[in-house]
């Protein structure tokens, strides 16, 4: 019988299949290749590792689906807005899969369940959705924005919790869209939430983000190190982010170095 632990741990080779969005035959081809290692159990049955998981959705292998999101025609029209906005922001080429993969990084260490993961996940690759809205010479402008571009910037929390809220199969992605700009010390917005008021994924989804963006080559500003970015970080654990996320950020980067 298998314990608790190894639950926690370890996928079935249907549960793994559902995870990376493929079939099972195209798993089972992963394992009899070697791309996927598993564990035997004494009845035969392949148990998978869910940090091997995490590593190959790093190496680039298909996006963790969400439960609803049975629909990949629908999903391929939000992949293609993701791109599409990406294109329209001159700036940000590849911003959101390198939110992602930060994201998902921080929250396999805080311990998400695989729904928060798969939330998470494309919450995180659609944070930005909202920008579609927003005219380009003030996406792409290269000096200071005034006020009242600042203002309409932040707006696409907003507009991009509405694309999302319009369809059922992301309704519930629109919460942490809505939130990933708030701070931990009331001070973001669009809303003024802090603390745990603000949901975990919205929370993972800010830092990542702030760190993508200092680390940024594809900018028209000159990209901090990692180490300058990961003081930066540091300094604002309490402030901006939420300070056990950032612990948890900093013994990430610590191990791989």
């Amino acid at each position: 019988m298998e314990n608790k632990r190894d639950s926690d741990n370890f996928l079935t080779s249907r549960q793994a299949a559902h995870f990376l969005n493929i079939s099972l035959s195209t798993l089972k081809k992963f394992i009899y290749s070697g791309r996927i290692k598993t564990l035997k159990t004494p009845g035969g049955h392949h148990r998978i590792r869910k940090d091997d998981l995490f590593k190959m959705i790093d190496a680039g292998a298909p996006p963790v689906p969400s439960d609803a999101l049975k629909d990949k025609t629908l999903l391929g029209i939000f992949k293609g807005l993701v791109n599409l906005l990406e294109k329209r922001q001159k700036f940000c080429r590849g911003h959101a899969n390198s939110v992602a993969k930060i994201s998902l990084k921080i929250a396999q260490k805080l311990k998400f369940s695989s729904e928060q993961m798969e939330r998470l996940h494309l919450a995180s690759l659609l944070h930005d959705i909202g920008m579609l809205s927003i005219d380009e010479s003030i996406l792409n402008k290269e000096t200071k924005l005034n006020n009242k571009e600042y203002s309409i910037i932040k707006t696409h929390p907003l507009l991009g919790e509405e694309v999302v809220k319009s369809l059922r199969q992301f309704k519930r992605l629109s919460i942490i869209i809505r939130q990933h700009h708030e701070r931990y010390d009331g001070a973001g917005y669009p809303d003024g939430l802090k603390k745990d008021a603000i949901c975990p994924e919205a929370k993972v989804i800010s830092l990542a983000e702030a760190f993508a963006c200092m680390t940024a080559r594809d900018s028209y500003r000159k990209p901090l190190s990692e180490k300058e970015a990961i003081g930066e970080i540091k300094r604002n654990a309490a402030r901006q982010f939420d300070p056990q996320m950032v612990e948890i950020f900093l013994k990430i980067y610590k191990n791989e170095r």
